[in-house]
């Protein structure tokens, strides 16, 4: 079971829509989902057609009134249970205030439905009380929903500070990824800021951007998912290669340090290939190849690598390797192929020893590189 809250502080970010149409799309998928409405305006149980009038709610769960179970809408949307919203969860931060293990009520619940479920996704409140801390302690991972505006990056920060927090406090360190919502490729503007967050964003950044389309307010206004209300709209292809972005980041990973399959010796690391081309793939476990880049001009003093591979977050699960005054950056990806760039000294550019590129929606270009199927 994996557990997913979807929060920003910031309103009109698109988080309840991220909520309703990602658990639609995994649903769909042929996971069992299980969308948790915490948001006391209730809007993600309004924007599938549910209600909560005169049903139990996470109130009377945590006022032990009833159990967890109780709580639960099913197939409010094929493959996708609901625990609606509703006005009484503004009532429940007072009661958990003199509560033991107050952080932890809602992941408690969870232990009764482990065998349930193969995803839920927590619709967080706005406000990060009580009532979000609990969806942050319970998960296994945050998304945040971005729209692209001034202030986008205001609500990431905030939510960055609770999640140091968290991690100081609990040794809870939580993976999160920014996904762009209401995203318009042809405005500069846009373009601009999607940039930005490549370059800048200190958590992980989603591949997808959900598109503008008036098709996700009528959806809305229908009570009604993508899924089913405009299946064909670029929305509902965003949010459903979303979906297959989240399942393939829940899979349990081949190996999960560099370190544990990298030796100390440089001749291991480096095959006797490595001389012949400067992009050179490892067999490792079968699916994933290690994948080493050699860089032998570039005078710099700090290279970074950012790309598909990596959510363009500069050197994460990279090892960077300086052997005989040459740069070598060693990762992990999967056969396919991956556009990535260089960070080099602090300024993007393509990879100068690569002349394989495609231009990007900045207008600049990004390097190309492909990840053979080894056999």
């Amino acid at each position: 079971m994996n557990v997913i809250a979807i929060a920003n502080q910031k309103g009109g970010c698109g988080k309840t829509t991220t909520a309703i149409n990602l658990a639609a799309m995994l649903g769909s998928g042929d996971a069992r989902t299980l969308l948790i409405d915490m948001d006391p305006q209730g809007h993600a149980t309004l924007g599938l057609g549910a209600s909560s009038h005169g049903l139990p709610g996470l109130y009377e769960v945590l006022s032990d009134k009833v159990s967890f179970t109780d709580t639960i809408i099913p197939d409010v949307v094929p493959g996708v249970d609901m625990v609606p919203g509703s006005i009484s969860l503004a009532a429940v931060e007072p009661l958990l205030t003199d509560q033991p293990a107050r952080e932890r009520q809602l992941k408690q619940q969870f232990e009764d439905i482990e065998s349930l479920y193969d995803y839920i996704l927590i619709d967080c409140p706005p406000s990060l009380g009580l009532l979000s801390i609990n969806a942050l302690r319970a998960a296994d991972q945050v998304l945040v929903p971005l729209e692209a505006s001034l202030y986008a990056l205001d609500g990431i920060q905030r939510l960055q500070e609770i999640l140091s927090l968290l991690n100081e406090k609990y040794q809870q360190d939580l993976p999160v990824k920014v996904v762009p919502t209401m995203f318009d490729a042809n405005t500069r503007f846009a373009r601009t800021l999607l940039q930005h967050l490549r370059e800048e964003l200190p958590v992980g950044l989603s591949k997808v951007q959900i598109r503008h389309t008036v098709r996700v307010r009528e959806a809305a206004f229908f009570g009604k998912p993508l899924t089913e209300y405009a299946p064909d709209c670029t929305a509902a292809a965003d949010y459903h290669r979303l979906a297959e972005e989240i399942r393939e980041f829940s899979r349990p990973p081949c190996f999960t340090r560099l370190d544990k399959t990298c030796k100390d010796s440089d001749d291991e690391i480096l095959p006797a290939q490595e001389e012949e081309n400067d992009m050179t793939t490892d067999y490792n476990d079968g699916r994933r190849q290690m994948v080493v880049l050699t860089f032998e001009e570039l005078d710099c003093s700090r290279l970074q690598l950012a790309g598909d591979f990596n959510d363009w977050v500069p050197d994460r699960n990279v090892e960077t390797r300086r052997i005989n005054g040459r740069w070598q950056k060693v990762f992990t990806a999967e056969p396919g192929v991956y556009e990535y760039r260089l960070l080099v000294d602090g300024v993007w550019q393509p990879d100068p020893t690569n002349p394989a590129e495609i231009p990007n929606d900045l207008g600049g270009v990004n390097s190309i590189l492909q990840v053979p199927v080894h056999h």
